[in-house]
Formats: structure tokens, C-alpha cells, sequence
């Protein structure tokens, strides 16, 4: 039995040297695996392997500095403060454990409102819809909406849950009644304010820059050659129709037409010399002395001075017309642009002598964009609008089949009556034409604020009685604050304005104070 006892104690003693080896162990391998661990050679110097560098293992820099480099001031040296100390950062940061959000997040639209980063939108920061309903989106009354009370507003589901536990000192909110089938309970009716789709005349406009374009312009040439003369006008001088503007060298041409002037009276007389001689042969015609060859001879004779005759007529003609072009005149009323010539010089044929310029007869030319050109008539009504504010009423009077290609425009020309402001106006001068984009027609409208979009499209809500049902709807331009209705509606449709974004799918309604 004694024996039996010494080993029972012996046994006992060996499992208690055991259990506390292992426990010493596990505290060592806890101890370690909180420290980050050594390098290589930091590693050489733990020799209890406890994951840190004692101040009996340390050597060298790791003795003298020991105190300065122990930040826990746990009697040993990690992988993490070993480095610090060498690179100068100081003692490393102890990693915090994540922060749960305080608020629900926001989505990225909400996001961009949250000007201060704290993840609320302020009512400072809100707009829009947040803003004018914030005091009933609030439901924390935090003085800001988080990421739960945005959408559960929108979606019609009140308050979210979590954001109701969270106030005790809130007073309770009355429950729906429940249906009279024993149904969950109905939302309450939504306030809203409608509209009423209408067919309407807009007097929607556009306007395109346009050039004043005079009608009479261009330069004036030299009919004949020769040396200028006189010229007796100046760049700016104003001129009258049928004025004097320069005069060429008339000396050449006087000689040449009084030379063709005595060739025509020598021809006129030789011409009736011959005429005279064959009336004397016809008078012999009966006698013996008559022939027959010379009296065609003489006939022919006569044809041939008459021909000629009337060449030098032709000549002199042209001369007197040459003298009259030497003197050159104003075609019309005009300013002069240019002088192109000088006394003493020469003009050929076709030499330029002067620009004018006709200011008192002026159109608009102006270049709108294609796809407008199948709702413009001749005859459409605009508005001319100069620099300094001025309004001329004006017509189209042309549309020109010429489409640029790389602006995609058509250019047309407008009549206008200027007045007494014609003067005043300059060649090229831009200017503002305003036409109109609906020509009276009546079109079908709806207010914006009815719109809603959506992924599959537009839509809006139509009330009949105090139910709202959604419509999808294809719209056109827009004309203002509405838009134009091209399926979907008709005329004395009432759709919801304010309050359908909480509508959902529909619902009933009551109408807002």
C-alpha cells in the first residue's frame, strides 16, 4: 500500500509539474502572438523565445536605448518598436478596432450633399425635395437625414424601424386603421396639388445671328479704255444716281468720229450718184442703146454703195456711244467704298474705277438649322434685333436650297422696313433675327413638375376621382415650364404636380392646403 501511495504521489507531483509547464507555455504563446513579431536577427537574441528582446537579451544600441525604445513599458522589445526607433518614426500606433458607422451610410447621391463628412445631410445641405420636406423626413429630429430616413421617405414606409427604437422620448404615432376585411392596415391618403393637361398656343421663339446684306453693291467699271482725266469724287462721298464720277481721254475718240462722220457723207453721196445712173438706164430701157448687162452691173453697184454707207453709220454709232461711256456715271444712289483709279492713270475695259455701295436698300441674311427649315413658310413673320435693342418687324422672302454641310444650316433672306435707321445700318453688320417655332400651332402640354422619371421611361400620375393611377407618357420639346405631350395624355387630364414622388405605384389621394 505504501508503495502503491509513493507512486500515486509521485504521479501526482509529475502532473502537476505537467499542467503548469503547458499553462506556461500557452501564456508565453499568447504573450508572443499579441507583440508583432522579430526579424532574423532581433530573433537571435530572444533566447526564452517569448517573441520579444528582454533587457538581459539585448545588446549594443538595443541595451543603451532600451528604456527610450520600450513604449509599453512591458520589459521587452517587439518587431514593431525595434524598427520605430531605428527609422525615427517614434513609438508605432496600436491598431484601433473599427468603428461602427454611427448613422446608416448615405447612397452616392446622398453623398454629394454631405458637405461636413459627418454621414447626415444637414438642412443647411439639403435640396430639392430633402429640403422641403425635411422637418417630416427628420424622424430622429437630429437635424439631419441618415441613410435610412432618405429612402424609406420615398418609398412611402415612414419612419424606418431602427431610427424608432432609437427614441424613447417620442410620442407615439397613431397606427392606420385597419380594412374593414381584417386586411393590414391602408396607407393615409397622400396630399398632393395637380395640374391640368392643356391644349395650348405657345408663342415659343428662336433666335439666329444674322448679317445685314445690302441689295445694290459692287464695284463700278470702265466701259472703254483710255487715260482717266478727272476723277471727282472720294472714299465716303455720297453720290446720286446719273452724278459724274470719273471722265477718260475724249480727244482720240472726237477725231476718230469726225473722220468716220466725212466717210459717211462722201458714201451718202456716192450712193446717190449711183441711183442716179441706174434711173437714167432704166429710162433707156425700150431703146437700142439699152443693155441688158450693164443696167444688173449698175444695180449691184447701188446694193454695194448702200452697204457701205450704212457700215460707216454703224461706225459712227459706236463712237458716239464710246464718247458718251468716256463719262462715267452713278447707276444709283450710293456711297463710295472705294476709288480704284487716279488722274493721269489708264483704264482698260473692265477696270475698276470705283466700289459703291447702296445703304439705302438693305435685306437680312441669316443661316438657321436644317431640321427648321420643314416648319418655315414664305411669308413667316420674324423680328429684327440690332445691337442696340432696336426691333424692325420683317418677312421671309426666300429660302435658299443651298445646306451647308459642316454647320448643317440653310441660309434665308428676310425683308425688313428700316426706315429712316437705314442709313445707319452697314453692310455685313450682325444682328439678331427672332423667329417663331410653333407658327400658331396648338400642341398638347403638361406642367414639369408632373414628370417623373423612371428606368423604363416617363411617367406621371393621373388622378380620377381621389385615386392616383401612373401613366407612362412620350414627351416632346419643352415649351417653357412644360412639355410638349406626344402619347399618353389628352387634353383635361389632371396629373399630380406636388407630392408624387411619395405616390410609389399610386394610391388615393387628398388635395394639399
Amino acid at each position: 500500500m505504501k508503495i502503491m501511495y509513493r507512486i500515486s504521489g509521485r504521479l501526482k507531483i509529475d502532473i502537476k509539474s505537467l499542467v503548469g509547464s503547458i499553462i506556461f507555455l500557452l501564456i508565453a504563446f499568447s504573450a508572443s502572438a499579441q507583440h508583432p513579431p522579430l526579424n532574423e536577427r532581433a530573433k537571435g537574441l530572444d533566447a526564452n523565445n517569448n517573441g520579444l528582446v528582454d533587457r538581459g537579451e539585448a545588446m549594443g544600441p538595443l541595451q543603451a536605448n532600451f528604456d527610450e525604445m520600450d513604449c509599453d513599458k512591458n520589459g521587452g522589445l517587439d518587431g514593431a518598436e525595434i524598427p520605430a526607433f531605428f527609422q525615427g518614426t517614434g513609438c508605432p500606433k496600436k491598431p484601433q478596432a473599427a468603428l461602427k458607422p454611427k448613422y446608416p451610410p448615405l447612397n452616392e447621391r446622398a453623398e454629394g450633399l454631405d458637405a461636413n463628412n459627418n454621414g447626415l445631410v444637414d438642412r443647411a445641405e439639403a435640396r430639392g425635395p430633402l429640403e422641403a420636406n425635411f422637418n417630416e423626413m427628420d424622424c430622429d429630429k437630429n437635424g439631419g437625414l441618415d441613410g435610412a430616413e432618405i429612402p424609406a421617405f420615398f418609398s412611402g414606409a415612414g419612419c424606418p424601424k431602427t431610427t424608432a427604437a432609437n427614441q424613447p422620448e417620442a410620442k407615439a404615432v397613431p397606427k392606420a386603421a385597419p380594412s374593414r376585411r381584417g386586411g393590414p392596415p391602408q396607407r393615409p391618403p397622400q396630399a398632393v396639388k395637380l395640374d391640368e393637361v392643356r391644349l395650348e398656343t405657345t408663342a415659343e421663339t428662336y433666335s439666329v445671328i444674322g448679317r445685314i446684306t445690302a441689295l445694290q453693291t459692287g464695284p463700278l467699271s470702265a466701259r472703254i479704255s483710255g487715260a482717266v482725266e478727272t476723277v471727282s469724287v472720294e472714299v465716303g462721298d455720297r453720290v446720286t444716281k446719273g452724278e459724274v464720277i470719273a471722265t477718260l481721254s475724249k480727244g482720240r475718240l472726237r477725231a476718230e468720229r469726225q473722220r468716220i462722220s466725212a466717210q459717211v457723207t462722201r458714201h451718202r453721196t456716192m450712193v446717190s450718184n449711183a441711183e442716179r445712173e441706174l434711173k437714167r438706164m432704166k429710162g433707156l430701157s425700150r431703146s437700142a442703146a439699152f443693155s441688158r448687162a450693164r443696167f444688173e452691173d449698175q444695180e449691184g453697184l447701188v446694193a454695194e454703195r448702200k452697204a457701205q454707207l450704212a457700215e460707216f453709220n454703224a461706225t459712227l454709232n459706236r463712237l458716239q456711244i464710246d464718247i458718251k461711256d468716256a463719262t462715267i456715271r452713278a447707276p444709283y444712289d450710293a456711297v463710295v467704298l472705294e476709288k480704284h483709279v487716279v488722274e493721269g492713270g489708264y483704264a482698260n475695259v473692265g477696270s475698276r474705277v470705283v466700289t459703291l455701295l447702296n445703304d439705302k436698300s438693305a435685306e437680312v441674311e441669316a443661316e438657321i438649322p436644317s431640321f427648321r427649315v420643314i416648319g418655315l413658310k414664305l411669308g413667316a413673320r420674324a423680328s429684327i434685333v440690332t445691337e442696340g435693342g432696336k426691333r424692325y418687324p420683317a418677312l421671309v422672302r426666300a429660302i435658299i436650297p443651298s445646306d451647308n454641310t459642316r454647320t448643317r444650316s440653310r441660309p434665308i433672306r428676310l425683308i425688313s422696313e428700316f426706315g429712316k435707321d437705314t442709313s445707319r445700318l452697314a453692310n455685313n453688320q450682325s444682328v439678331t433675327v427672332v423667329l417663331s417655332l410653333t407658327n400658331g400651332n396648338k400642341i398638347l402640354t403638361v406642367h414639369k413638375d408632373a414628370i417623373i422619371k423612371r428606368a423604363n421611361g416617363n411617367i406621371v400620375f393621373v388622378v380620377k376621382g381621389m385615386n392616383a393611377t401612373m401613366r407612362n407618357v412620350k414627351l416632346g420639346r419643352g415649351v417653357g415650364n412644360k412639355f410638349q405631350v406626344l402619347e399618353g395624355l389628352k387634353a383635361g387630364d389632371k396629373v399630380v404636380v406636388r407630392g408624387n414622388e411619395r405616390l410609389g405605384a399610386g394610391g388615393r389621394i387628398k388635395m394639399a392646403e
